[in-house]
């Protein structure tokens, strides 16, 4: 019989969440050390270790059938997947940020070709479009605080849990984008195919939320 895949994140604050969770369902994983591939105690469900920036796009396409993942990733990734539980964990929010000399104090302020640096270019292109902004955003992989301090951009928009690391930054918040937290995410075939072990799952993880 073939196996249900389950995406779980490969690093980061939100694995052991997520191994908690379901493990707590009756999924505990038997082989996480440097492994892609994992057995589970229940034997209908298979683990895959993935990043969770991929995960959504692995849901999306099939490549997996489940995934914990970040809502935001979900959005960022534009994955057409069941957004099936919020999972209650990985609570962070997507802020727009500028440095705490900048002139700009709300979206308004925002000067047409500002040079925005970020991780989530599809989400802060298409947030500034419906502001009525255009703005020029500049892709970068994480320490998007480090671009106001070169000079490469004049704001940022990222992903912030307590606003620390801004605030060590000197960076100040002046809008937010979307609030996230984990979801499980669930490919829409899938959930055709498998509907009955799915809906189980499902029902096993909320009561242990």
């Amino acid at each position: 019989m073939k196996k249900i895949k389950i995406a779980i994140p490969n690093k980061g604050r939100i694995k052991q969440p997520t191994i908690d969770t379901l493990a707590r369902a009756g999924i505990t994983v038997l082989e996480e050390e440097r492994t892609y591939v994992s057995k589970t105690s229940n034997s209908r469900y298979e683990a895959i270790f993935a990043r969770a920036n991929d995960i959504p796009i692995y849901v999306h396409y099939g490549a997996v059938d489940l995934g914990v993942t970040g809502h935001d990733l979900i959005v960022e990734r534009e994955a057409d997947v069941l957004e099936l539980i919020d999972l209650e964990f990985g609570k962070a929010t997507l802020v727009i940020a500028v440095p705490e000399k900048s002139p700009i104090n709300t979206i308004a302020d925002v000067p047409s070709l500002t040079r925005i640096a970020t991780e989530f270019p599809t989400i802060t292109r298409k947030y500034f479009e419906r502001q009525g902004k255009q703005v020029e955003v500049l892709e970068v992989s994480g320490t998007a605080e480090l671009a106001p301090k070169l000079d490469l951009a004049q704001m940022i928009v990222d992903i912030t849990s307590s606003g620390e690391t801004l605030r060590k930054n000197n960076l100040r918040i002046i809008g937010t984008i979307l609030e996230s937290t984990c979801r499980l995410a669930c490919n829409k075939i899938a959930y055709r195919t498998y509907e009955k072990e799915i809906t189980e799952l499902q029902s096993k993880i909320q009561r242990g939320i």
